[in-house]
């Protein structure tokens, strides 16, 4: 088995890697067990793991950091903002990897200096790196402290000349003291600005503050678990929450009448649109509101809605939001969760109307302890 070197600095697997089937054994119990203490029935369906556990993730994020006057680049230490020194990370592509380590020989070549977080001197923060596994392409984003980017034709040139793959090249300003990654400012140094990806059957634009999941085998595996869960007709009205870009109710589109896909993020709405539109897709209607609120008007108006998807962030849905399930009571409900406490503690809401029928899990982040799931429910 693959060995690596800087496991126990920094804190991006959970698990070492020796033993992929442990790893798998473990988060299906701590699904099974957070559902046993809460009282609450886990038909268990499937467990979907990976054909490869290493080089999985289509996104890496790097950081600058001041170590005793030397630069440092590579990942923040577990609960720190102490950046581990890169050496090959296994759960990124060979790609990734090897245009990070570029990155950092193309810096000390510019003498650009890394951003101090307690000086709040110093110019460069981060690297983000995105691939598209399906159509080749590579997106590099380089975020500063400040608008000035001293060599940053050279930068694209060097990193161009070495990588042709790299199709886009972005820099991203961000001069706030903050652990998010991208500030709001960006500039365009090469390229369309985004990068594009096919994900069950259907194209995706990606920029540099898109969500997508990090696991492409996964995630088409998981999203047609959700459409086998669904199971709609062409009557069906479907109402995709907390939808992102818009990825689950674009899929389940050519199933359905129509789908109602409600984000808060107007920069995902806006992608959501743009990516509807170049796969023709013509019944979907997307709205930039929150998902609570926007359920809750649907409940004063008793709408009728056949299956509702619900994808909420880590830290679940909200209680209103739930209580107006179960008023507008829609046929079933898919819910699609990375954090399995908060999922139990939703459905215990939820269980007054419904009943579990199935859930599955995936190894969406193989080596940690996160876990997604997806949980059928239908009314009693």
């Amino acid at each position: 088995m693959p060995k690596c070197s800087i496991f126990n600095k920094c804190g991006g697997c959970s698990f070492p890697h020796d033993n992929y089937d442990a790893t798998i054994e473990y988060k299906k119990n701590f699904v099974i067990d957070a559902f046993k203490k809460e009282k609450l029935d886990i038909n268990f369906d499937k467990m979907i793991t990976t054909s490869n556990p290493y080089g999985y993730r289509n996104k890496m994020q790097l950081a600058f950091g001041n170590n005793k006057g030397k630069t440092s680049f590579g990942f923040y230490e577990e609960n720190s903002h102490k950046v581990v020194d890169l050496d090959y990370c296994l759960v990124h592509t060979k790609l990734q990897n090897d245009i990070a380590f570029y990155i950092r020989e193309i810096v000390g070549k510019l003498r650009l200096r890394p951003y101090d977080e307690d000086r709040k001197v110093g110019l460069l923060r981060h690297i983000l790196i995105k691939e598209s596994f399906s159509k080749k392409q590579v997106m590099v984003v380089i975020v500063t402290s400040t608008d000035i980017f001293p060599g940053r034709n050279d930068f694209v040139k060097l990193l161009r000349a070495k990588f042709p793959v790299v199709s886009t090249v972005i820099h991203n300003v961000n001069p706030r003291k903050t652990s998010i990654i991208l500030g709001d400012k960006e500039r365009i140094l090469f390229g369309k600005g985004y990068i594009e990806d096919e994900l069950c059957g259907l194209n995706f634009k990606i920029a540099s503050k898109t969500f997508y999941q990090v696991n492409p085998e996964i995630t088409n595996k998981m999203y047609n678990t959700v459409l086998e869960y669904a199971s709609l007709s062409k009557n069906d009205v479907v109402l995709d929450s907390y939808s992102g870009v818009g990825t689950i109710g674009m899929i389940l589109s050519k199933q359905a009448k129509e789908v109602i896909s409600v984000e808060s993020n107007s920069q995902s709405v806006k992608a959501a649109i743009i990516n509807a539109k170049d796969n023709n897709i013509k019944n979907v209607k997307f709205v930039c509101e929150d998902a609570t609120r926007f359920i809750a008007d649907l409940a004063k108006e008793n709408y009728k809605l056949d299956v509702l998807i619900m994808d909420p962030p880590r830290s679940g849905s909200t209680e209103e939001f739930l209580n107006n399930v179960n008023k507008l009571l829609p046929r079933k409900v898919v819910y699609v969760s990375c954090d399995p406490l908060t999922l139990v503690r939703d459905l215990k809401i939820l269980v007054k109307k419904y009943k579990i029928v199935k859930t599955s899990l995936f190894d969406m982040f193989c080596w940690t302890k996160h876990v997604e799931s997806c949980v059928l429910l239908e009314r009693r």
